[in-house]
């Protein structure tokens, strides 16, 4: 039987035998060896902690960011060690400015959460170094986030803005969208597209974080907030479901905007203004040397 399990269910016998016979030098004895044998145990056995975030922005060009929330957590158990949530008060308090954002009308949400203390509101400066602090203190190993080379951009430009340290400046940072594509977006995410018409403007498969929040959580009525913690805990779930799925973590998989989908396109040949030939294909090819035209699918 290990110390550690002696530690945690007679610790209290023990104790209660010192205080009876106020013998503190076996107490004192016992104590030490305890520690050192749960010390000497769990060597090694490090938490694997890491950061989910996520911004909001005012623009692309120039995102002035009004919202972060990011989370920790554990990322061998999933466990849930932390979240935080901040509206950044230089872009709060500029209406002018706040106005312009693609999600301004979700200014209601904000003065909810902050009345009911969800929310904190603070400069920007100090939300960076509530950041630092506790990917120090939690021994955060590595970040994350849905489109990981935007909210990296916006912490760039809102620090050289505001003049503050960047949390991320030593820590690396992940795109969850490569993690989604290389371990849940496989032929059943393709056939769960073609059942709910998921496709992008293009007409290929869509995999923003909503569509794959709602394949892996099965609730396909799901519509993301576009706040930045409640984004974060959906990122949270796709992330921990690609490492149950064999993601390796700590690993940049390369991101794609979309997954390419098979669609039949009318290919039509005119001569004097007439329709001389039609049909549908996936491609069409042109051979330049041979004058050909070759119709795939």
């Amino acid at each position: 039987m290990c110390c550690a399990y002696i530690a945690q269910h007679f610790y209290k016998y023990i104790f209660s035998y010192v205080l009876r016979t106020k013998n503190f030098l076996t107490f004192i004895i016992f104590h030490s060896k305890i520690i050192l044998s749960i010390k000497e145990e769990t060597k090694g056995d490090l938490t694997m902690n890491i950061m989910i975030f996520d911004t909001e922005t005012t623009s692309l060009d120039k995102p002035f960011c009004y919202n972060v929330g990011y989370i920790i957590a554990d990322a061998e158990t999933g466990a849930l060690v932390l979240s935080r949530d901040f509206v950044c008060e230089q872009v709060w308090h500029n209406p002018m400015l706040f106005t312009t954002a693609y999600y301004a009308d979700k200014r209601d949400i904000y003065v909810k959460a902050m009345r009911q203390r969800k929310t904190k509101m603070d400069k920007f400066g100090y939300i960076c170094q509530q950041m630092i602090r506790d990917i120090k203190n939690f021994d955060v190993h590595s970040a994350y986030a849905y489109n990981s080379s935007f909210d990296e951009k916006v912490f760039n430009f809102n620090c050289d803005w505001f003049k503050c340290n960047n949390p991320f400046d030593n820590l690396p940072i992940y795109d969850i969208r490569g993690y989604a594509h290389h371990f849940i977006c496989d032929d059943d995410f393709k056939k769960w597209c073609e059942e709910h018409k998921a496709f992008s403007d293009s007409g290929n498969y869509s995999t923003t974080a909503e569509n794959v929040y709602r394949y892996i959580s099965g609730y396909t009525d799901f519509v993301e907030e576009h706040t930045a913690l409640a984004d974060s805990e959906i990122e949270t779930e796709i992330l921990l479901t690609a490492l149950e799925n064999g993601a390796t973590i700590g690993t940049e998989y390369k991101a794609f905007r979309t997954i390419a989908r098979p669609q039949k396109k009318t290919f039509t040949v005119k001569k004097n203004n007439e329709i001389v030939f039609t049909d549908e294909c996936d491609t069409i090819r042109y051979m330049k040397t041979t004058n050909t035209i070759i119709l795939k699918g």
